[in-house]
């Protein structure tokens, strides 16, 4: 699976709310760490596990491993739990609700475009990918231009591969004159 290999080069790791999304990045984390071959970010993975770990109850955690079993999102015995390619994928969909953009002190001043051309017969993936851009921030500026003002390049890209539309889809940072509406919404 592309997408979840390629998570390991992302450097957002959302905190989980609740116990099944903590439980799915923990043994996503552990699958990550054979994939990313930069010390400091298998660092990070390793720091944030950590404190997942201990926030976790015992008890809670075994019932919850039990109906991962039951439910295919795992496999494997008591000494080592992976990741069946249903439970990668119910753990990207927690990921993809988590993805929030940030929002800097400073604005550089450039403006990040999301273009994209989908053809009517991925519709309803497009239209997906419209709520999702809305959903986090961005200004639909035409029907299939988004803008927002601060750096999300890793976030787009886990976006347009989660709904596969990498192909389709155009990341921008630029300038754009004249921007005075823009600047209003986002009250720059």
């Amino acid at each position: 699976m592309f997408l979840f290999n390629a998570i390991a080069y992302n450097t957002f790791m959302p905190k989980y709310s609740n116990l099944t999304g903590k439980v799915l990045g923990l043994l996503a984390t552990g699958a990550l760490l054979g994939f990313t071959k930069d010390k400091q970010q298998r660092l990070e993975l390793i720091r944030d596990a950590d404190y997942i770990w201990q926030t976790i109850d015992q008890k809670e955690l075994l019932s919850l491993l039990r109906k991962f079993k039951v439910l295919g999102y795992v496999h494997g015995d008591n000494k080592k739990i992976d990741l069946s390619d249903r439970g990668k994928a119910r753990w990207l969909r927690y990921k993809l609700k988590d993805i929030k953009l940030s929002r800097q002190k400073r604005w550089d001043r450039k403006w990040r475009m999301v273009l994209f051309d989908i053809q009517e017969s991925k519709k309803k993936t497009r239209d997906a990918l419209r709520r999702k851009l809305k959903e986090i921030g961005f200004l639909e500026f035409q029907k299939s231009v988004f803008v927002y003002p601060y750096p999300c390049r890793d976030e787009i890209n886990f976006i347009i591969n989660f709904f596969d539309v990498a192909e389709f889809v155009y990341y921008l940072e630029t300038e754009i004159s004249p921007d005075d509406l823009l600047k209003k919404n986002f009250k720059l």
